[in-house]
């Protein structure tokens, strides 16, 4: 139960995964005597799903690519499976560049500040997904 209550403490932060030596440092903070093994029995009963995430390119032909070990509800697995499928679908349906280019220049060149960035940044790509919370708002 501690395990899923850390996940959930962690999600509205942005961390809907965390790194299994993250999530087993944390539940050792909460006193839990054999955390690893805390980790397993939520794995094991379903209560959370456990991910591998490539990080890096393989050292050579034979070597498996190296991997971090992540552990998340599966809640907010699939609503960002959803999310990255929407934007898929999203940036897919998107027309193509139609020689308006000048357009947006000029209207970036209008804006103030971090503004002109965001429709430069609009101007060349099908999806510009903004993010940031309150300093992204100023």
């Amino acid at each position: 139960a501690l395990t899923v209550w850390l996940l959930e403490q962690a999600a509205p932060a942005g961390h809907t995964a965390l790194e299994m030596a993250a999530l087993t440092e944390a539940l050792g903070r909460q006193g839990v005597p054999a955390p690893e093994d805390a980790v397993r029995d939520a794995i094991a009963e379903g209560d959370v799903l456990v991910f591998q995430d490539a990080v890096g390119e393989p050292v050579g032909e034979d070597e498996e690519q190296p991997v971090r070990v992540l552990v998340g509800l599966e809640r907010c697995a699939l609503a960002e499976e959803s999310l990255a499928d929407g934007l898929a679908r999203l940036v897919n349906s998107a027309p193509k560049q139609d020689g308006a280019a000048e357009e947006w220049e000029r209207a970036a060149a209008a804006a103030e500040g971090s503004a002109a960035d965001l429709i430069r940044a609009a101007s060349g790509h099908g999806l510009v997904l903004h993010t940031g919370g309150e300093a992204a708002l100023a």
